[in-house]
């Protein structure tokens, strides 16, 4: 399958992505030990690093305003079903959770308790820091990015043997160029 000059650059693209990705996914398995209870500041941390994990993993695959995704079949990368769910599993949570706010999935406590012998009302907030993902989760995705990255060093190996000329490139935004 030929692929276009615009699923060349996204894909380009995503390997940096998944290395992000990947990067994250790595930085909170090292971090955290899941049979531990933690503080809030390191909850935070953690929840830090698997929420780049999840943008950073899902953004290939999201549409662009120019109407391009990864387009893994014209790379000849197919995905298992268990790889599949893996996707849409990150894929809802960036979109319902992570990079916005659907009411339906915030979790939140919310008080006032009165202080000043009952003078003033003190509003109290109590947010759920745990992560999203179960630790056997994260190890399936970290597999799993490992062996996506490696299909598509796979692919652009032979992209540079037969049509070196297409990966002889410098993309920059629009703004710097625009600066210049």
């Amino acid at each position: 399958m030929k692929i276009t000059e615009q699923q060349l650059i996204r894909a380009i693209y995503s390997t940096w992505d998944f290395q992000q990705a990947l990067s994250a996914l790595t930085f909170l398995l090292e971090d955290c030990d899941f049979t531990r209870n933690y503080d809030v500041v390191s909850l935070r941390r953690f929840r830090c690093y698997e929420s780049t994990l999840i943008v950073s993993m899902a953004r290939p695959f999201e549409t662009t305003r120019s109407g391009t995704t990864i387009g893994l079949r014209a790379l000849g990368i197919t995905l298992s079903e268990d790889e599949k769910g893996l996707v849409a599993k990150i894929l809802d949570l960036r979109r319902k959770i992570v990079a916005h706010s659907a009411e339906e999935e915030m979790h939140f406590r919310s008080t006032s308790f009165p202080v000043m012998d009952g003078e003033f009302n003190f509003p109290h907030f109590q947010f759920n820091e745990g992560l999203h993902l179960e630790e056997r989760e994260l190890q399936e995705l970290e597999i799993f990015l490992r062996s996506l990255k490696g299909k598509l060093a796979e692919y652009f190996f032979r992209v540079a043997q037969k049509q070196p000329e297409l990966l002889e490139k410098y993309t920059e935004p629009e703004s710097i160029s625009k600066s210049k």
